[in-house]
């Protein structure tokens, strides 16, 4: 929420000014745990990161969620800080995921349940949709993402516009995008395991 909205709504409450060096140097060792996951990890911003885990389990003996059930109490007892993961086999999904149940959150998305979870939800939690973009989608008449989805791709193409194709896929929760760490590092075809994190 917005501040000046939360002291619109709680006039009495009192605002710390933020500390962004200390912000800083807490995500830096969050990062730095995370590193020890897996080295493919893709920043968004100071407090929020992609994770892919593909791979991972034999390295340390344990599944994708248990791995980020350990990280998450790590993180907490040596840092301070709560997180929310979100776990699924894309981007698109574990960025949903994530802000299911915060703070303290964990929550799996599997691409099977994922089309019939996505359908009603509003179409501005598509990737990439803003206030305008929703707006424009509205008035073409897609509202929920389930609007999308009941098309087949060459009509959502050329009902949506240039971004059609992406939103489709998305909509479908479809996302093959890869999880891009700063280093460039080979891509295998591996089934994905992404999770989302983002400190509450």
């Amino acid at each position: 929420m917005p501040m000046a909205r939360a002291l619109a709504l709680c006039p009495d409450a009192v605002a710390l000014p933020p500390d962004m060096g200390k912000y800083a140097r807490a995500g830096r060792d969050i990062r730095l745990l995370m590193q020890q996951l897996t080295p493919v990890v893709e920043p968004l911003s100071i407090d929020e990161a992609f994770l892919d885990l593909t791979g991972c389990e034999g390295s340390n003996g344990m599944e994708a969620a248990e791995t980020l059930v350990g990280f998450s109490r790590r993180v907490e007892s040596e840092i301070g800080v709560p997180v929310s993961v979100g776990l699924s086999d894309c981007k698109f999904l574990a960025k949903l995921a994530s802000d299911l149940d915060k703070p303290r959150g964990f929550a799996l998305l599997r691409r099977k349940e994922a089309k019939a979870w996505l359908a009603p939800q509003s179409v501005g939690r598509l990737w990439g949709v803003c206030r305008a973009g929703q707006e424009r989608l509205e008035r073409l008449g897609f509202r929920l993402i389930g609007d999308p989805q009941r098309l087949d791709e060459w009509a959502a193409s050329s009902s949506l516009g240039d971004d059609g194709r992406r939103l489709w896929r998305l909509a479908q929760g479809l996302d093959d995008r890869r999880v891009s760490p700063d280093r460039q590092t080979k891509s295998g075809r591996q089934r994905s395991r992404t999770c989302a994190t983002s400190l509450a």
